[in-house]
């Protein structure tokens, strides 16, 4: 599991974020722990995906999308594609191999490197709400 440091959401702030990741097990863990601080989670393995739930519910504070996955889509065609539809939906990317380019720094609000360390503190300070 990924350390949380004891972070708690207020019950009045829950969030729900989309997560895009092919790695089943990095994609289980990552949305084990946040559900675990109140978040309410829908999980995919591909952009294609999440972009086909976007479609039906935009009601996202945020998705968190790998950058290398397999389908049309990479996570930064998502990340484009929901900084273009979806201005309300602040956008997350991560990747344990690519690095940003000064040209994709726009697509995305915040970037982290694989692996993450406690990814509840760095998708809560994005979202703006740390119970601190």
């Amino acid at each position: 599991m990924i350390p949380a440091d004891n972070l708690n959401l207020a019950p009045s702030a829950r969030r729900r974020a989309l997560i895009a990741e092919d790695e089943i097990l990095i994609r289980m863990d990552i949305a084990d722990t946040l559900r675990e601080q109140g978040w309410e989670i829908v999980e995919t393995g591909t952009a294609d995906d999440a972009l086909a739930v976007l479609a039906r519910d935009q009601q996202f504070e945020m998705i968190l999308t790998d950058v290398h996955m397999p389908g049309t889509h990479t996570g930064l065609d998502l990340a484009r594609l929901v900084k273009q539809h979806y201005l309300h939906i602040k956008v997350a990317v991560m990747s344990g191999q690519h690095r940003p380019s000064d040209d994709d720094r726009h697509l995305f609000d915040l970037f982290l490197q694989k692996p993450i360390p406690n990814i509840v503190r760095a998708l809560s300070r994005l979202a703006g709400n740390i119970d601190d």
